[in-house]
């Protein structure tokens, strides 16, 4: 089989970039959109759960939809869909405002699916570019929002992100259709249920997943809470998106390097408990601090992600079903994770036992995370092979035999004669 050739560094950049502004933009203006009418405080929890359940959705059904029409038009139709339902979904009304963007993360759980299939024949660079982007396309979304909503509107902030979309379809059209990478065929996640190095996995991307999102949609509201004033707690979760940006950059290159890969998720979540404890204990203190700490404990995403090409032995099939195993059920524990901390949130009117959950989500992470480092060669099941049926030999059939006529004497005499 003809090796795969590379997709280039810009069109990956490109692809990741669009995975997160449609999230954070959303968690930078959701006070100014949850004071739309018909909006509730369970709404806003919801908001930001949906997209959790939307990437596990997505990320479960990208190997079936990468079979049935390969990576090269599914990444296509998902961008565009993704433009369509980020104007769609600031039209008026939660209705609108929940299905435009369950549309939107159902379309991102594609293109982020698939991404490690495209990077994994690509070189290490091309690789960190694409959780730099990720990381980047945070900061941008979280940046930029509020500056947009201050000057037009929050659906001008939240639906401008559509022109990204469109840029990166035009750009993805130069993108090589690899006989390999874009291949119709494909491994369904079900078969690596067996793996506990799968599982693991799963549930580390999970719980730092839970508390990525709770992070980019929370934050700024946890401060606002706090007393401080909106253009505070905006820059404070760009700040914590852009302390990500390097983590983004450097956590592939030490999973590569480091053989004690276990110490990156000690330190990781470490420091991602310093920056919860302080907005538990005093979040109006320091918290740039905090958002400092929050931000660089996101290099867990990164390390998650990386794991997933490491672990299949570069086979690309192996790597979409576990990415669609991995992002889809890490996706759903996240979302239940996301919801039950905003559901806490409105019932206790406060932010002290969203924040001791958040801490238990960081336990797990040291427990899975550790598991998920060990050395271990993710594969599928393999499938049972039928037995060859054993031919029996047809029974032969006797012939029929003619009948012996006995001869009389006196029959032998006349003969003789």
């Amino acid at each position: 089989m003809k090796p795969a050739a590379p997709v280039s560094t810009a069109v990956v950049f490109l692809l990741a970039l669009n995975l997160r502004p449609a999230v954070t933009s959303l968690g930078a203006a959701l006070e100014d959109v949850s004071a739309e009418p018909g909006m509730t405080a369970a709404i806003g929890a919801v908001l930001v759960a949906l997209p959790l359940w939307a990437s596990g959705i997505g990320g479960w059904g990208t190997p079936w939809l990468r079979k049935r029409a390969g990576i090269h038009h599914a990444v296509t139709c998902a961008l565009i869909i993704l433009g369509i339902s980020l104007v769609l979904r600031v039209q008026g009304g939660p209705i609108l405002l929940l299905s435009g963007t369950l549309l939107a993360c159902l379309a991102i759980a594609v293109v982020g699916t698939v991404l490690p299939v495209l990077v994994q024949p690509a070189s290490s660079g091309t690789r960190a570019s694409y959780t730099l982007a990720l990381g980047f396309g945070s900061t941008i979304g979280a940046l930029v929002t509020p500056t947009l909503v201050a000057a037009f509107s929050w659906q001008f902030a939240l639906a401008c992100w559509a022109l990204l979309a469109a840029i990166t379809v035009h750009v993805w059209q130069s993108a090589p259709r690899s006989s390999m990478v874009f291949a119709h065929s494909a491994v369904s996640p079900r078969r690596l249920f067996h793996s506990r190095p799968a599982w693991h996995l799963t549930v580390y991307f999970g719980l730092v997943s839970t508390l990525t999102f709770l992070v980019m949609g929370w934050l700024p509201v946890i401060l606002r809470d706090a007393g401080l004033s909106a253009s505070t707690a905006g820059f404070c979760l760009a700040l914590s998106m852009a302390m990500g940006l390097p983590m983004m950059w450097l956590v592939p290159f030490c999973v590569h390097k480091w053989r004690s890969q276990w110490v990156l998720v000690v330190l990781l979540v470490a420091v991602n408990a310093i920056g919860v404890v302080g907005l538990l204990v005093a979040p109006a203190f320091l918290p740039w601090v905090w958002s400092i700490g929050l931000g660089i404990g996101m290099g867990g995403l990164a390390m998650a992600l990386t794991m997933i090409s490491v672990r299949t032995a570069g086979n690309a099939d192996v790597t979409t079903a576990l990415s669609g195993m991995v992002q889809g059920l890490g996706y759903f524990i996240a979302g239940v994770g996301a919801l039950a901390c905003g559901l806490v949130h409105s019932i206790t009117n406060g932010w002290t036992a969203p924040l001791v959950m958040a801490l238990v989500v960081l336990c797990g992470q040291v427990w899975c995370g550790v598991r998920a480092t060990r050395p271990d060669t993710i594969a599928p099941k393999p499938q049972p092979v039928p037995e060859p049926t054993t031919m029996l030999p047809e029974p032969t059939i006797p012939l029929p035999r003619m009948p012996i006529m006995p001869v009389h004497p006196q029959e032998r005499v006349g003969q003789e004669g």
